[in-house]
């Protein structure tokens, strides 16, 4: 350190140590209260101030320390951050690709880890779970980062000691740091000329609620049970399209037997955009204006394996799919 650091009376306000460890590097930061900041680098592969790092902890620790891989690094590339117990991480980013070949709802289970009741970022391709939260980068950050598919940045704050989670406080914290990292990472490589902002409001985790039969989903004229219905409950993202889903699952069950998705964030549909005339369980439509993605799936290998009973209340899949078409074109005024 400089003479002028040590000198006596002098508070040391933040000092960074950076070793780069042939496949990594670690970084470290102590940060106490002072009369000056020094300058600092950045956590993860540059991305992160220690004040950022510092949102993400249960409680603040003087000394926090990350171990990451390079940025480019095949198949994914990781970062781990510790506070003063190294123990226990207080979060992890991972860089990875998620394949072209899967729909928007299973895109959400690689990025964000599989849920019913995660919700989508505001202004952003990417969702928030209890402890995970993910977001595309445009496709132009492949190449940089050498991964396949298209690249993505995914958050994991393991600690569920603190239950900001249920009015959604947690999640904000994680998508406001996740969209730091993952603005200044596509800058870095040169990829993108926009920036993710932070959520303006705490994106609450779904909560289930019965399936009302005349109109599924919140979709009047939707009705993929068999009369009499009952017996399933529904996960639905509230506001509008852009990245809108509905999970229908067995009531008191988490595991979802059907899901539905209306997509309109652009790298999205740019990506899945299916051929004239779309498959049976997709079809693009243009909405409003808007290029609008439905998809329809079930998370099971096959429906003929779906253990239970509420299985059985659901119409079949040809059923259900064009029933769900026509409920959003009316609502949504598509062609």
């Amino acid at each position: 350190m400089s003479n002028r650091m040590n000198r006596p009376g002098r508070v040391l306000a933040a000092a960074l140590i950076v070793a780069v460890l042939g496949a990594g590097a670690i970084v470290f930061a102590v940060v106490r209260g002072g009369e000056e900041a020094a300058p600092q680098s950045g956590f993860c592969w540059g991305t992160l101030s220690a004040a950022d790092v510092a949102t993400l902890s249960p409680k603040p620790h003087e000394r926090y320390e990350s171990y990451e891989d390079p940025v480019r690094n095949t198949p994914s590339s990781d970062c781990r951050v510790y506070g003063d117990d190294l123990k226990h991480a207080e979060f992890y980013l991972k860089i990875s690709g998620v394949s072209d070949d899967v729909n928007v709802w299973r895109t959400a289970d690689e990025v964000a880890a599989e849920s019913p009741f995660r919700v989508p970022i505001s202004g952003a391709p990417g969702w928030t779970n209890k402890t995970y939260a993910g977001v595309l980068l445009p496709p132009s950050c492949a190449r940089g980062l050498g991964v396949s598919g298209r690249p993505y940045v995914q958050l994991n704050r393991e600690d569920e000691r603190e239950s900001g989670w249920q009015e959604g406080e947690s999640q904000k914290r994680m998508a406001d740091v996740l969209m730091t990292s993952a603005t200044n990472l596509a800058k870095r490589l040169g990829c993108a000329t926009t920036s993710y902002s932070p959520a303006a409001e705490a994106p609450r985790l779904l909560a289930p609620r019965p399936v009302d039969p005349a109109q599924a989903c919140g979709l009047p004229g939707f009705a993929p049970l068999k009369p009499p219905g009952g017996g399933l409950q529904e996960y639905v993202t509230p506001g509008d399209l852009r990245l809108w889903s509905c999970a229908i699952a067995p009531t008191g069950d988490e595991h979802a037997l059907r899901y539905l998705t209306v997509t309109q964030d652009p790298i999205l549909v740019g990506a899945h955009r299916p051929a004239a005339g779309g498959h049976g369980d997709e079809v693009l439509l243009t909405c409003g204006g808007t290029p609008t993605l439905l998809q329809f799936g079930s998370p099971f290998t096959s429906p003929g394996a779906e253990p239970g009973v509420a299985a059985e209340a659901l119409r079949s899949d040809a059923e259900i799919f064009a029933g769900f078409r026509d409920a959003v074109s009316r609502q949504a005024h598509c062609r």
